[in-house]
């Protein structure tokens, strides 16, 4: 099976750098919660299905760089079965999968940033430039 985050990719796009590797989780921890969250609510209502692929597609975006198991891959269908119009239970069981391994992530998510905020030297007083 394949890691709950696999942190290769930013790795990667960072080069190892902290203080980069801390900004990428900050941003993908500030938006994501409550941009799932959002998903989650247009899903329930299955009233407008534009909303729901285009909230599925800027959600899959981050997806693509903080690679938690599985996440792009149900937001991908969400936007594809949204963009036509169906498949609502199809969407409400990713949607569930998607909140359950977020939630199992965020706790890695968040100790991975501080560890990063710790190893570039920020300080909640320093401004960021």
């Amino acid at each position: 099976m394949e890691p709950l985050i696999d942190f290769s990719y930013l790795n990667e796009l960072s080069g190892g750098d902290s203080k980069y590797l801390y900004e990428l989780l900050n941003i993908f921890l500030d938006s994501t919660p409550a941009g799932i969250i959002t998903l989650d609510e247009l899903i329930q209502k299955g009233e407008d299905w534009e909303a729901i692929w285009k909230q599925a597609h800027f959600l899959k975006s981050s997806a693509g760089i903080v690679r938690v198991r599985g996440l792009y891959a149900q937001l991908l269908l969400i936007e594809q079965k949204g963009r036509k119009h169906e498949g609502l239970d199809e969407i409400k069981a990713a949607m569930a999968e998607i909140k359950t391994t977020f939630n199992e992530a965020h706790k890695i998510l968040i100790e991975e940033k501080e560890k990063h905020k710790k190893l570039a030297g920020i300080t909640d007083d320093a401004p960021q430039v």
